[in-house]
C-alpha cells in the first residue's frame, strides 16, 4: 500500500490525468506479455519494476491468474507488489479509473472500521459496486467485516439485479463470486443458480468440498430448493444448531424451536411460565400446563401483569381464566369478547347492567353517568359510548341517543374538552348519526361545530374537509343542521335510503365549474377525499379516470385504484409499461404476474413470476411481500409456498423469519387444502408464541382464535392419524374456545365435513348454531347475529332454509351491507344455485365500494374486504359445490 500511494501521489501518476477516457481507446497489452511482465516485478531495476506495474494495470483481468501466482510465492518484493496490483485489478480500480476511486480505495485501507463505512457507501453511490464488494470480502478485521455486511448485501443486490434485468448472467455470476462467504451471500450464489437451473450441478460439485466450507455451501443450496431434511443436515454439520431448529418448523417440529426461544436468558417471569404451559401442552402434560396456568392466574395482580397474562392464558386455551382476568381490568375487552362471541347478555352484565334491565337502562345510566363525572374517568365515558354503540348494533339504536345524553350534557355544561374527544370516537362505534345530532343541538355560537367537524372528520386531509364544510354552510345559509346533515351524507355518517349523496356531490362540483383551475382542483380534490371517506371507491375511481385525461395529477390516483380494485384491463398495460421502463423491479413484475394470469395470459405470466422470483435474489422480505400480493389477488397456495420459501431462507433471528410464520398461520389456509396440517400446527405454534412475547395490540378474541386455528390444526393431525378419538376431544375443545366466532364457519365445519364424522359433526353443529340463534332471540333486530347464523349454516350446509330466513332478516335491516349480500351468496351457493350465489355475489361487490350508509370504515378495511368479496365471487363462479 505505501508504495502505491507514494506512486499515486508523488506526481508519477501524473500521466493518467491525459489517458483516454475509455477502456477500448487504452493500447491492448498482449496476453503473451503477461507473463514478461509478470517477471519484471522482481527485476533490478526500479524503473522496470515500475513500468511493468503500469503495464500489467492497463491490462486488467487478463492478469490477474498470473498475478495471484506471483502473489504467493517467495519474492517480496514481487509479491507485494503483484498483490496490490491484483487488489487494485479485482476492485476495478484499472490505470485509467478517477483519481477520486484511487484515492477513496487507498484511504480505505488506513481508515477506521466507522470510516470505511461511509467510504463504502460513497462508493457505492459512485457506482463503484466492483470496489465495494472486494473491499469488504477481503477486510481482515471480523468486526468491521460484520458491520460491513448490510452495505455488501445492498451493493451485491443492487449490481446482481441490474445485471439479471439486462439479460448479463455473466457478469451477475460475477458480482456475486466477488461477495464474501457469510450466509446471506452464499445465498444468493446459491439462488442465482437455482433460477439458472444449475443447483443440481453445484450440489454435485459442493458435495466433495470438506470441512465447514462445504456445509456452508450445501447449506444455502438445500434452503433454496426447499430441502428442509437436507438443510437440517448441513446445518449440523456446519454446528448451527439454531437454524437447525428454525428448520425443524417447517417439518411439523416446533418443539426445539420453541424451547430455545424460552430458554433464553432474562425473560421475564410471564413470558417463562407462558412458554412452559406451551411446551407443556405439546407434550401432552396438559396437568402440569393447568397447574401453570392456574398458578398465572394468581399471580397477576395490576394492570400490566393482568393484561399479559390475560394473553398468555388465551393464547395457549386457557379461555375461562383469561376472560376472567380481563373482567377484573379491562372492562372494554371483556365487553368486546362477549359481543364477538354472540354472547350480549353478558355484555351487559360485564357493565353491571342489572340482567332483566330493558334500554335505555335508565336507572343504571342515571347512577353510572353521575360517577363518570365525578370521577372525571375517560374510561368510563367510553364505556357509555360502547353501550350505545351496542345498541344501534342490537337493532336497539332508539334508545342510543338516551343513554348519551346525561353524560354530553354534564359534559357541555361542564365546559369539558371531553365533549369533543367523545363526538371524535363516536363514528368507531357506529354513532355517526349520534354524533351529528350532538353537534347539531350544541351549535355553532362560538365555532363549537366548526371545531366538532374537525374531531368528526379528523382522518380526511385538513384542507379538503374544511373546504366542504364551508361550502355547505355557504350553500346552506349557515343554517348549522341542515349542513350538517349534508356533511353527513358526503362523509357516510348517515343512512342515505334515496340516494341524495350523488345529487349533492354533484352540485358542489358543478358549483365550481366555471371556476379558475386552482379552485376547480381545490373543490374536486375534497370531493374525491369524501368518496373515499364514504366507501364510495366506484365514483372516486370514475373522478380519477375524466380527471386523468386532462391533469397528470391523478394518473397516479387513477392507477392506485385500478389496482386496488382489481381492473385487471387497466392494470396489465401500465404494469407493462412500468416493467419495460424498470426490468428490473421484482414488485411490478409480481404483480404484471397476477394481472396477466387474471387475464388468461399463462404463458407470459409464468415468465414474469420466474422474472419476480429471479430477481428477488432470496430475500426473504421480499418474497414474503409477494406472498402477500399474491394472497390478495387469490393465489392462495402461491403465497403459501412463497411464505415457506421465505422462512427457509430467512435468517431466523430476525424478523423476516417471525413474519413468515405469522403469514402462514394467519393466511395460509392453502396448507389445510393440501393436508399439510402437521406444518400448519407447527407453524401456529410459533406464531402463537410470538403473540405471548410482549404486549400486543390484538385482542382476547383474536388471540383465542389464533389458538383455535392451532388447536384445529393438531386435532386434524391426529384425524389423519387414525387417532379419531384423541382428534375428536381436541377439535371440540378447539371450537368451544370462540363460541359464536363466524370464523367457525371459514374453516372448521367445510373441512370437517368432509370428514364423515356422521352425528358428531351434526351435534356440534347444532350447538354452536343454537348458541347464535340465542342472541338472535333476544335481540331480533341483530343484523349481524342474523348474519352469522346464515353464514354459520350455509357454511355447515345445515339448516339451509333457516339460513335463507336469517340473511333475509339481516339485509333487510342493512340491505346494502356487502358481508350480508355475500352471506346470501353463500347460501344459494349451498342451495346448488349458481346463478343466484354470483348474482348475490356481484350485489356484494358493487355495494362494498358504494355508500358507507353510516358504518364507515379505513381506506384499507374497505379494499381488504373488496378483494376478498372478489375471491368469493371467482369461488362461486368456478368451484364445485359443496358436499352435503
Amino acid at each position: 500500500w505505501a508504495m502505491v500511494l507514494t506512486w499515486l501521489l508523488d506526481g508519477r501518476a501524473d500521466a493518467a490525468d491525459n489517458q483516454p477516457a475509455t477502456p477500448e481507446a487504452v493500447q491492448p497489452v498482449e496476453v503473451n506479455d503477461v507473463n514478461a511482465l509478470v517477471a519484471q516485478l522482481a527485476d533490478d531495476s526500479y524503473q522496470v519494476r515500475e513500468k511493468a506495474m503500469q503495464e500489467l494495470w492497463r491490462l486488467g483481468i487478463k492478469a490477474l491468474p498470473e498475478l495471484r501466482k506471483i502473489a504467493d510465492g517467495d519474492d517480496p518484493e514481487a509479491s507485494a507488489r503483484a498483490e496490490e496490483l491484483a487488489l487494485y485489478i479485482s476492485a476495478g480500480v484499472l490505470y485509467d479509473s478517477p483519481e477520486k476511486i484511487k484515492a477513496l480505495v487507498l484511504k480505505f485501507s488506513r481508515s477506521s472500521s466507522e470510516a470505511k463505512l461511509v467510504i463504502l457507501r460513497k462508493l457505492m453511490d459512485l457506482g463503484q459496486w466492483r470496489q465495494v464488494l472486494h473491499l469488504a470480502k477481503f477486510e481482515k478485521n471480523p468486526n468491521a467485516r460484520e458491520q460491513m455486511n448490510d452495505i455488501v448485501q445492498k451493493t451485491a443486490g443492487r449490481a446482481t439485479r441490474d445485471a439479471i434485468a439486462k439479460g448479463d448472467f455473466d457478469l451477475a455470476e460475477e458480482i456475486l463470486e466477488l461477495t464474501a462467504d457469510d450466509a446471506q451471500s452464499l445465498m444468493m450464489r446459491a439462488w442465482f443458480h437455482h433460477c439458472r437451473g444449475n443447483l443440481e450441478l453445484q450440489l454435485q460439485q459442493a458435495a466433495d468440498i470438506p470441512g465447514k466450507k462445504g456445509a456452508m455451501w450445501r447449506l444455502a443450496l438445500h434452503r433454496v430448493s426447499g430441502n428442509i431434511p437436507g438443510a437440517i443436515l448441513e446445518a449440523e454439520k456446519a454446528g448451527l444448531q439454531q437454524l437447525a431448529d428454525a428448520f425443524r418448523v417447517l417439518e411439523g417440529n416446533p418443539q426445539p424451536w420453541l424451547k430455545r426461544q424460552s430458554g433464553k436468558a432474562n425473560l421475564d417471569v410471564i413470558y417463562g411460565m407462558a412458554c412452559r404451559i406451551q411446551l407443556s401442552r405439546l407434550e401432552g402434560k396438559d396437568r402440569e400446563a393447568a397447574l401453570v396456568a392456574r398458578e398465572l392466574a394468581r399471580m397477576a395482580r395490576d394492570d400490566d401483569s393482568i393484561a399479559r397474562a390475560s394473553i398468555a392464558l388465551a393464547a395457549n386455551g386457557f379461555r375461562k381464566q383469561a376472560i376472567d382476568l380481563i373482567r377484573r381490568q379491562d372492562v372494554e375487552s371483556a365487553f368486546e369478547y362477549y359481543d364477538a362471541t354472540e354472547s350480549p347478555q353478558l355484555s351487559l352484565e360485564v357493565l353491571g347492567i342489572p340482567k332483566n334491565a330493558k334500554p335505555p337502562f335508565t336507572d343504571w345510566v342515571k347512577k353510572f353517568t353521575a360517577n363518570a363525572i365525578e370521577e372525571e374517568d375517560d374510561d368510563l365515558y367510553r364505556q357509555l359510548v360502547m353501550l350505545a354503540g351496542f345498541l344501534v348494533a342490537h337493532g336497539e339504536g332508539k334508545h342510543a341517543i338516551a343513554v348519551l345524553t346525561p353524560m354530553m350534557t354534564a359534559l357541555e355544561s361542564d365546559g369539558s374538552d371531553e365533549w369533543f374527544d367523545l363526538i371524535a370516537i363516536m363514528a368507531d362505534y357506529g354513532l355517526g348519526a349520534e354524533a351529528i345530532h350532538f353537534i347539531g343541538k350544541r351549535g355553532n355560537e362560538d365555532g363549537e361545530a366548526d371545531l366538532s367537524v374537525r374531531k368528526l372528520l379528523d382522518q380526511i386531509p385538513a384542507k379538503s374537509r374544511d373546504q366542504i364544510w364551508s361550502s355547505l354552510k355557504k350553500r346552506n345559509n349557515q343554517n348549522i343542521d341542515m349542513a350538517l346533515r349534508e356533511l353527513a351524507l358526503l362523509s357516510g355518517l348517515i343512512k342515505d335510503p334515496e340516494n341524495e349523496t350523488d345529487k349533492l356531490h354533484k352540485a358542489l362540483a358543478d358549483d365550481v365549474a366555471d371556476a379558475g383551475v386552482e379552485d376547480k382542483e381545490t373543490r374536486l380534490a375534497a370531493l374525491f377525499s369524501f368518496c373515499v371517506k364514504r366507501h364510495d371507491l366506484a365514483m372516486a375511481s370514475r373522478m380519477a379516470d375524466s380527471l386523468s385525461l386532462v391533469s397528470d395529477r391523478w394518473i397516479r390516483s387513477k392507477n392506485y385504484l385500478d389496482a386496488a380494485l382489481l381492473r385487471w384491463k387497466k392494470v396489465e398495460p401500465v404494469l407493462a409499461e412500468t416493467v419495460e421502463k424498470s426490468p428490473g423491479s421484482y414488485f411490478s413484475l409480481i404483480k404484471w404476474h397476477i394481472a396477466l394470469s387474471k387475464l388468461g395470459h399463462k404463458q407470459k405470466a409464468s415468465e414474469a413470476y420466474d422474472r419476480a422470483l429471479f430477481l428477488s435474489m432470496g430475500n426473504a422480505e421480499i418474497l414474503n411481500r409477494m406472498g402477500w400480493e399474491l394472497y390478495e389477488a387469490g393465489f392462495d397456495q402461491k403465497a403459501a409456498d412463497l411464505w415457506l420459501q421465505a422462512a427457509a431462507v430467512a435468517d431466523p433471528s430476525e424478523s423476516d423469519y417471525d413474519r413468515a410464520m405469522v403469514y402462514l398461520a394467519h393466511y395460509g389456509q392453502a396448507l389445510y387444502r393440501t393436508d399439510q396440517w402437521q406444518i400448519a400446527a407447527s407453524v401456529s405454534e410459533v406464531s402463537t408464541q410470538l403473540m405471548m412475547r410482549g404486549r400486543t395490540s390484538s385482542t382476547v378474541q383474536s388471540i383465542l382464535r389464533a389458538r383455535f386455528y392451532t388447536d384445529f390444526c393438531h386435532g386434524m393431525v391426529l384425524l389423519k392419524q387414525g387417532n379419531k378419538s384423541a382428534a375428536l376431544t381436541k377439535l371440540n375443545a378447539a371450537r368451544q374456545l370462540i363460541p359464536g366466532d363466524g370464523s367457525l364457519a371459514d374453516e372448521f365445519f367445510p373441512i370437517l365435513r368432509k370428514e364423515n364424522l356422521g352425528k358428531t359433526y351434526d351435534q356440534w353443529f347444532e350447538d354452536s348454531y343454537r348458541h347464535v340463534e340465542a342472541a338472535c332471540k333476544l335481540y331480533p333486530k341483530s343484523h349481524n347475529s342474523h348474519n352469522t347464523a346464515a353464514w354459520l349454516a350455509s357454511r355447515a350446509v345445515r339448516k339451509l332454509d333457516a339460513a335463507y330466513a336469517h340473511s333475509q332478516v339481516a339485509l333487510k335491516i342493512r340491505p346494502t351491507q356487502g358481508a350480508y349480500l355475500d352471506t346470501m351468496a353463500e347460501v344459494w351457493f349451498a342451495r346448488g344455485n349458481r346463478p343466484k350465489a354470483v348474482e348475490w355475489s356481484k350485489k356484494a361487490i358493487a355495494a362494498s365500494i358504494a355508500h358507507a350508509q353510516g358504518s364507515p370504515r379505513p381506506e384499507s378495511q374497505v379494499i381488504a374486504n373488496y378483494k376478498e368479496l372478489y375471491k368469493q365471487y371467482e369461488r362461486f363462479k368456478n368451484d364445485p359445490f359443496p358436499n352435503k
